[in-house]
């Protein structure tokens, strides 16, 4: 192989599609640690960005007939990485927020688990109830407490006035409790 830049050598191309080892190795040396810092700077976390540069690597790899040009892979290979580090992101951020729901003097043990399934299954109870509901009503009562709506939004969203989604809501409201007995 020629030793001209990577990413203007035809060869290494061609000998990436067909396989080589070599080539993947020369490949994989000029992209890893450039993907790895591009990876810390989204994540600052070095371990798990270093895992996502190696699985896209390997899908790379393992897509090698599919790419017409180094320009091309090295495109790829930034997206995969930029995807990867985000819904890290996202499922870091999910996790935050359902462990700063709990709260932190209170230690996780059996009895707050139960409470935990308990609500749950209350939520569940009451859910299936306003499924029952008249479908203004019903419509109102989702768009409050599921999608946490206020009025006005409501209102707009479903061309009614204010009044008529509170007096909706409302209603909703008295036929949920006359739908759920003590045992709910």
């Amino acid at each position: 192989m020629k030793s001209c830049h990577i990413e203007d050598n035809p060869e290494l191309l061609r000998e990436f599609q067909m396989g080589s080892e070599r080539a993947f190795n020369q490949v994989f040396t000029h992209f890893y640690p450039l993907l790895c810092v591009y990876a810390n700077r989204i994540l600052r976390e070095p371990d798990i960005g270093q895992d996502f540069v190696q699985e896209s690597l390997i899908t790379v790899w393992n897509r090698r007939t599919d790419f017409d040009s180094i320009y091309k892979i090295k495109a790829f290979l930034y997206t995969c990485v930029r995807n990867a580090c985000l819904k890290q992101l996202d499922k870091e951020k999910v996790r935050s927020k359902y462990e700063s729901s709990f709260d932190t003097n209170e230690p996780l043990d059996d009895q707050s688990l139960l409470k935990d399934i308990i609500h749950a299954e209350v939520i569940s109870r009451i859910f299936s109830q306003v499924d029952t509901l008249p479908e203004q009503c019903r419509k109102v009562i989702y768009m409050t407490f599921k999608e946490d709506k206020k009025p006005k939004e409501i209102s707009e969203e479903l061309g009614l006035t204010v009044s008529t989604i509170n007096s909706q809501k409302m209603r909703g409201l008295i036929l949920l409790r006359r739908k759920l007995s003590d045992k709910d």
